[in-house]
């Protein structure tokens, strides 16, 4: 009697789990900003938000590569930065000025194109014997609801044939984590040409990506 009955409540148990499963919706996974393609679609909205995100602690950024079908890998920088976003939309949206604080940056021109787009050129100071870099890439900006809250971004191109690099586009993503810190997603994938292998670009590229994050943050805090 006693194994009928223990019978009967595992069968019980069983039909229970399966009811529930039916029931439960399971859990969706959560985007990381890293390694959504942005490039895919006009706009790639994130299931997550910043608090999933793992974020570094505020000076530090958290650098990943990912390979995206060429020759170079694209890079990505997340992190924190102490200012209202409005603060440092400012200084990413002044690319005129980029010669003033970017590493490696020798001159920066901005040409409007229309409202909320234009056209920035860059001259690039490459180490000996590397020749300088001169392109020029088409700059989109604008509000952007990101899924994870309402952000703003600034997406480039390169527009082919102004310089002497093979490709340059990437994206600086903006979303308040609250009035006064916002969440900074940086991704690059630049090849510059020439004769650098593709080894050596993607060895020295999470440091240059962290110099970018961190000149961007000094130059922030120095306008606060």
């Amino acid at each position: 009697m006693a194994a009928v009955e223990s019978h009967g409540m595992k069968r019980a148990a069983g039909a229970l789990a399966v009811c529930l499963a039916l029931v439960v919706p399971p859990a969706r996974a959560v985007d990381h900003p890293c390694e959504v393609d942005l490039w895919s679609a006009a706009e790639k909205h994130l299931s997550g938000g910043p608090l999933t995100w793992d974020l570094p602690a505020v000076g530090k950024w958290r650098v990943s590569r990912r390979a995206v079908g060429g020759r170079i890998r694209e890079g990505c920088g997340l992190g924190v930065i102490e200012a209202p976003l409005s603060v440092v939309r400012d200084v990413i949206d002044t690319a005129a000025d980029f010669d003033q604080f970017m590493p490696r940056v020798l001159e920066s021109d901005v040409e409007p194109v229309s409202p909320g787009v234009y056209l920035n050129r860059q001259i690039l100071d490459m180490p000996f014997p590397v020749e300088d870099r001169r392109y020029t890439v088409r700059v989109e900006t604008g509000v952007v609801e990101t899924g994870a809250g309402i952000g703003w971004r600034a997406r480039w191109t390169y527009v082919e044939g102004s310089g002497n690099v093979r490709e340059s586009r990437g994206s600086w993503t903006l979303i308040p984590l609250d009035s006064q810190r916002t969440v900074v997603v940086y991704r690059l994938l630049t090849d510059p040409g020439g004769r650098l292998p593709a080894w050596i670009i993607d060895f020295t590229a999470p440091r240059a990506l962290r110099r970018v994050l961190a000149s961007v943050r000094e130059r922030v805090l120095g306008r606060k």
